[in-house]
Protein backbone atom coordinates (compact mmCIF):
# COMPACT_ATOMS: atom_id res chain seq x y z
CA UNK A 1 0.00 0.00 0.00
CA UNK A 2 1.25 3.45 -0.90
CA UNK A 3 -0.27 6.89 -0.80
CA UNK A 4 0.89 10.30 -1.97
CA UNK A 5 -0.18 13.72 -0.66
CA UNK A 6 -0.27 16.74 -2.97
CA UNK A 7 -0.70 20.38 -1.92
CA UNK A 8 -3.05 21.67 -4.60
CA UNK A 9 -2.89 25.29 -3.48
CA UNK A 10 0.73 25.40 -4.62
CA UNK A 11 -0.07 24.01 -8.06
CA UNK A 12 -1.35 25.65 -11.24
CA UNK A 13 -3.20 24.00 -14.08
CA UNK A 14 -1.15 23.50 -17.21
CA UNK A 15 -3.25 24.21 -20.33
CA UNK A 16 -1.23 21.51 -22.14
CA UNK A 17 -2.74 18.95 -19.76
CA UNK A 18 -6.05 19.28 -21.60
CA UNK A 19 -4.49 17.06 -24.29
CA UNK A 20 -4.37 14.23 -21.73
CA UNK A 21 -8.16 14.34 -21.30
CA UNK A 22 -10.60 12.30 -23.37
CA UNK A 23 -13.95 13.71 -24.56
CA UNK A 24 -15.84 12.74 -21.40
CA UNK A 25 -13.10 14.20 -19.22
CA UNK A 26 -13.21 17.46 -21.19
CA UNK A 27 -16.96 17.63 -20.54
CA UNK A 28 -16.28 17.06 -16.83
CA UNK A 29 -13.64 19.80 -16.94
CA UNK A 30 -16.27 22.25 -18.23
CA UNK A 31 -18.45 21.41 -15.18
CA UNK A 32 -15.74 21.03 -12.52
CA UNK A 33 -13.19 23.70 -13.41
CA UNK A 34 -9.49 24.20 -12.77
CA UNK A 35 -9.22 21.79 -9.82
CA UNK A 36 -10.24 18.95 -12.14
CA UNK A 37 -7.52 20.00 -14.60
CA UNK A 38 -5.00 19.70 -11.76
CA UNK A 39 -6.19 16.34 -10.47
CA UNK A 40 -7.03 14.23 -13.53
CA UNK A 41 -3.70 14.71 -15.41
CA UNK A 42 -1.78 14.21 -12.15
CA UNK A 43 -3.64 10.93 -11.63
CA UNK A 44 -2.88 9.85 -15.20
CA UNK A 45 0.83 10.64 -14.75
CA UNK A 46 0.97 8.58 -11.54
CA UNK A 47 -0.83 5.66 -13.17
CA UNK A 48 1.40 5.87 -16.28
CA UNK A 49 4.48 5.71 -14.08
CA UNK A 50 3.17 2.53 -12.42
CA UNK A 51 1.91 0.96 -15.66
CA UNK A 52 5.02 1.76 -17.70
CA UNK A 53 3.26 3.80 -20.37
CA UNK A 54 2.67 7.42 -21.37
CA UNK A 55 0.03 9.48 -19.51
CA UNK A 56 -1.79 9.94 -22.84
CA UNK A 57 -2.17 6.12 -23.00
CA UNK A 58 -3.98 5.91 -19.64
CA UNK A 59 -7.72 5.55 -20.19
CA UNK A 60 -9.90 5.59 -17.10
CA UNK A 61 -13.27 3.99 -16.61
CA UNK A 62 -15.96 5.12 -14.20
CA UNK A 63 -17.53 2.97 -11.47
CA UNK A 64 -21.32 2.96 -10.99
CA UNK A 65 -20.76 5.51 -8.21
CA UNK A 66 -18.83 7.87 -10.53
CA UNK A 67 -15.29 7.11 -9.32
CA UNK A 68 -12.37 6.74 -11.76
CA UNK A 69 -11.04 3.23 -12.24
CA UNK A 70 -8.41 1.40 -14.30
CA UNK A 71 -8.45 -2.34 -15.11
CA UNK A 72 -4.74 -2.86 -14.34
CA UNK A 73 -4.17 -0.71 -11.26
CA UNK A 74 -6.02 -0.37 -7.97
CA UNK A 75 -6.15 3.22 -6.74
CA UNK A 76 -8.40 5.66 -4.95
CA UNK A 77 -8.37 9.43 -4.58
CA UNK A 78 -9.65 11.94 -2.07
CA UNK A 79 -9.37 15.69 -1.86
CA UNK A 80 -10.39 18.19 0.76
CA UNK A 81 -9.48 21.83 1.17
CA UNK A 82 -6.07 22.37 -0.41
CA UNK A 83 -4.92 18.72 -0.39
CA UNK A 84 -5.23 15.66 -2.59
CA UNK A 85 -4.35 12.09 -1.67
CA UNK A 86 -3.90 9.29 -4.21
CA UNK A 87 -3.55 5.78 -2.77
CA UNK A 88 -2.31 2.70 -4.65
CA UNK A 89 -2.31 -1.00 -3.82
CA UNK A 90 -2.19 -4.32 -5.66
CA UNK A 91 -5.76 -5.03 -4.43
CA UNK A 92 -8.80 -2.93 -3.55
CA UNK A 93 -8.05 0.29 -1.67
CA UNK A 94 -10.01 3.21 -0.27
CA UNK A 95 -8.76 6.55 1.04
CA UNK A 96 -10.32 9.64 2.54
CA UNK A 97 -8.91 12.91 3.80
CA UNK A 98 -10.89 15.68 5.47
CA UNK A 99 -10.06 19.20 6.54
CA UNK A 100 -10.98 19.52 10.21
CA UNK A 101 -13.64 22.19 10.59
CA UNK A 102 -16.69 22.92 12.66
CA UNK A 103 -19.53 20.49 11.91
CA UNK A 104 -22.68 19.38 13.75
CA UNK A 105 -20.82 16.29 15.05
CA UNK A 106 -23.55 14.91 17.31
CA UNK A 107 -26.14 15.13 14.51
CA UNK A 108 -23.92 13.71 11.73
CA UNK A 109 -22.36 10.83 13.68
CA UNK A 110 -25.48 8.57 13.67
CA UNK A 111 -25.53 8.69 9.87
CA UNK A 112 -22.33 6.67 9.54
CA UNK A 113 -21.25 5.29 12.93
CA UNK A 114 -22.20 1.79 14.02
CA UNK A 115 -24.15 1.66 17.30
CA UNK A 116 -21.07 0.51 19.25
CA UNK A 117 -18.92 3.35 17.92
CA UNK A 118 -21.69 5.93 18.33
CA UNK A 119 -22.14 4.95 21.99
CA UNK A 120 -18.39 5.29 22.66
CA UNK A 121 -18.25 8.59 20.75
CA UNK A 122 -21.08 10.05 22.82
CA UNK A 123 -19.56 8.76 26.08
CA UNK A 124 -16.36 10.68 25.22
CA UNK A 125 -18.35 13.90 24.63
CA UNK A 126 -18.37 13.86 20.80
CA UNK A 127 -14.78 15.11 20.34
CA UNK A 128 -14.00 16.85 17.04
CA UNK A 129 -10.78 14.90 16.43
CA UNK A 130 -12.51 11.55 16.90
CA UNK A 131 -15.35 12.56 14.59
CA UNK A 132 -13.00 13.25 11.69
CA UNK A 133 -10.96 10.10 12.33
CA UNK A 134 -14.17 8.07 12.25
CA UNK A 135 -15.53 9.94 9.22
CA UNK A 136 -12.35 9.28 7.23
CA UNK A 137 -12.35 5.64 8.34
CA UNK A 138 -15.96 5.14 7.27
CA UNK A 139 -15.27 6.74 3.88
CA UNK A 140 -12.10 4.68 3.35
CA UNK A 141 -13.91 1.42 4.23
CA UNK A 142 -16.82 2.32 1.97
CA UNK A 143 -14.54 3.20 -0.94
CA UNK A 144 -12.53 0.00 -0.40
CA UNK A 145 -15.77 -1.95 -0.81
CA UNK A 146 -16.94 0.13 -3.79
CA UNK A 147 -20.04 1.31 -1.92
CA UNK A 148 -21.50 4.70 -0.97
CA UNK A 149 -21.86 6.61 2.28
CA UNK A 150 -25.47 5.44 2.45
CA UNK A 151 -24.15 1.94 3.22
CA UNK A 152 -21.79 3.08 6.00
CA UNK A 153 -23.59 1.00 8.62
CA UNK A 154 -22.59 -2.13 6.66
CA UNK A 155 -18.96 -1.46 7.65
CA UNK A 156 -18.99 -1.10 11.46
CA UNK A 157 -15.83 -0.41 13.43
CA UNK A 158 -14.62 0.88 16.77
CA UNK A 159 -12.06 3.61 17.36
CA UNK A 160 -10.18 2.69 20.53
CA UNK A 161 -6.91 4.17 21.82
CA UNK A 162 -5.91 5.49 18.43
CA UNK A 163 -6.67 2.23 16.59
CA UNK A 164 -9.46 1.19 14.24
CA UNK A 165 -11.04 -2.18 15.02
CA UNK A 166 -13.34 -3.36 12.19
CA UNK A 167 -16.38 -5.31 13.40
CA UNK A 168 -17.18 -7.30 10.27
CA UNK A 169 -15.71 -10.35 8.55
CA UNK A 170 -12.98 -9.99 5.95
CA UNK A 171 -12.51 -6.32 6.83
CA UNK A 172 -9.50 -4.55 5.37
CA UNK A 173 -6.74 -3.07 7.47
CA UNK A 174 -7.11 0.65 8.25
CA UNK A 175 -4.13 2.98 8.50
CA UNK A 176 -4.76 6.42 10.05
CA UNK A 177 -2.62 9.40 9.03
CA UNK A 178 -2.56 13.19 9.00
CA UNK A 179 -2.02 14.49 5.47
CA UNK A 180 -1.26 17.99 6.81
CA UNK A 181 -1.82 20.04 9.96
CA UNK A 182 -5.57 20.46 10.47
CA UNK A 183 -6.46 17.41 8.36
CA UNK A 184 -7.39 13.82 9.13
CA UNK A 185 -6.95 10.79 6.87
CA UNK A 186 -7.52 7.05 6.64
CA UNK A 187 -6.68 4.41 4.08
CA UNK A 188 -8.31 0.96 3.96
CA UNK A 189 -6.52 -1.83 2.13
CA UNK A 190 -6.54 -5.59 1.91
CA UNK A 191 -3.75 -6.98 4.03
CA UNK A 192 -1.85 -9.79 2.37
CA UNK A 193 0.17 -12.30 4.35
Amino acid sequence: MEYQIYHLAGMRANPADIALLDDQEREALARRGERYLLIRPLLKRELARRLGCLPSEVHLGITPHGKPTHPHCHFNISHSGDYLCIAFHHQAIGVDIERIRQRPFARLAPRFMAPEQLRAFRERGCPESEFFTCWCTAEALIKHAGSTIWQAHDFPFLFDRGQIIPLYENAPRVHLFSPAPGYSGAVAFTQTT
